[in-house]
Order: structure tokens, then sequence, then C-alpha cells
């Protein structure tokens, strides 16, 4: 029996596999560069487009960047501007109000100083009833004049205010819805006096009309009776 010996390398076997390997790995990878060179594409072309897209990506951001900045400059603007129109819009108003006032007070005063057509003596100038803020309350305004005569004079005020309680017609006297206890007003001045006092009205009265009635002391002049609608039915 013959003993054959044969020599064994195993490093060639791992060289050789690592050998086919890389080949096999390099003839795809020439296959696959070989396949898009014939479909037309260019890695080099491909590399340029995309860093200049990047530098459009890049610049566009910064351009958003800058409009945000703009946006928020022009809200804080247009938010300043709305203040500014506001406060001005309430000052207009202000004013307005001031220029009717003085308007008012100004034709009342050349009324006493030069007045038109009007007769000598006593004169129911102005009335005004108005809410004075408080649950069914109201403020009263009396103004009485004196028309070119300089003597002193002195008198009374009656006030009635007629409306409707449980849909029947009722009257009431000043001293029925005073504030402060009085029946009747009075007055004593030489040119002009104001006279001014709060109401309180029964919760289920409804009011429509006011009459006064200045009744001056004797040779100081005639009666004087008017009657107002109430200025706020609803």
């Amino acid at each position: 029996m013959a003993l054959v010996v044969k020599s064994h390398h195993p490093w060639k076997t791992r060289l050789f596999l690592l050998v086919f390997t890389f080949m096999l790995v390099l003839g795809g990878w020439a296959l696959f560069e070989y396949g898009r060179f014939s479909a037309g594409y260019d890695a080099a072309e491909v590399s340029q487009t995309r860093g200049v897209l990047l530098d459009l990506v890049d610049e566009l951001e910064d351009r958003i960047e800058v409009l945000r900045e703009e946006k928020a400059v022009l809200e804080r603007a247009a938010q300043i501007e709305r203040k500014a129109y506001d406060e001005l819009d309430t000052t207009l108003k202000v004013l307005q109000a001031e220029i009717l006032e003085l308007k008012e007070e100004l034709a009342f005063y050349r009324g006493i100083v030069s007045p038109k057509d009007a007769a000598q003596g006593l004169h129911l100038q102005r009335f005004r009833i108005e809410p004075n803020g408080k649950p069914l309350g109201y403020r009263y305004t009396i103004i009485l004049t004196q028309i070119l005569k300089d003597d002193h004079i002195r008198g009374r005020i009656h006030m009635t205010i007629e409306g409707l309680h449980n849909n029947e017609t009722r009257m009431l006297g000043l001293q029925e819805v005073a504030e402060k206890p009085v029946k009747e007003l009075e007055y004593s001045f030489r040119y002009f006096q104001n006279l001014e006092g709060d109401l309180k009205l029964p919760a289920d009265f409804k009011p429509q009309r006011v009459t006064l009635k200045v009744v001056p002391q004797r040779s100081s002049g005639a009666t004087i009776e008017k009657t107002f609608d109430w200025p706020d039915r609803k």
C-alpha cells in the first residue's frame, strides 16, 4: 500500500475567492455605469446641477427669512396705525360733542344777550331729561331766563309726569319721584337760573310726557305751562 502525500495551501483558495469576488463586483459596477451612460446619464452634469439646486435652496431660504421679517414689521406698523386711528377717532368724537355743547351754550347766551323776536319777561328756555345711569333713574335740567328786564324775579315750578301704570293712565307729581324730598321747585334770579335734580320712576311705570308749570310771584309775569314728550320711550 503506497502513501500519497498532497500539498495543502488554504491561503491560495481564499485569495482566489477574494479576487473572484472583487472582479465580480467590479464587473457589476462597470455594467451599471455602462447602462447609465447608454441612457444618457452624466455624473458630472448631475453633480453640477445638484450644486446649483443647493445654492438655490439656500437663496430661497434667505429670501423667506427676509420676507418674514418684513411681514412682522408691516404687521407691527399696521397695529400702530390702527391704534393711532382709534385714538384719533375717539378724540374727534369727544371734540365734536364738545363743539355741539358749546354751540348750544352759545345759542343760549345769545338768546339772553341779544334776543330776536323774544317777548319781554320770563321764559322757559330749556328743558332736558335723560337717564342718569341708575336703575329707573333720570336727571332733569330746567333753564329759566328773563329777557329785557333787570328786576329780580321769584316763583315756583310744578312738574307732572304722565304715563301708564298697569295699562291705566297715571299722573306722578315731583314729590312722588324726586330722589330728594321736594314738592315743587323754587326759582329766584335776575337774568337766568339753572335747576337740576334726579328722579326715580316706579318699576312698572311707563312715562309718556312731562308737564312743567312755571308760576311766578305776583307782578313777576305770566304763568308758563309746557308739555314735553318723554325722550326715551321704547
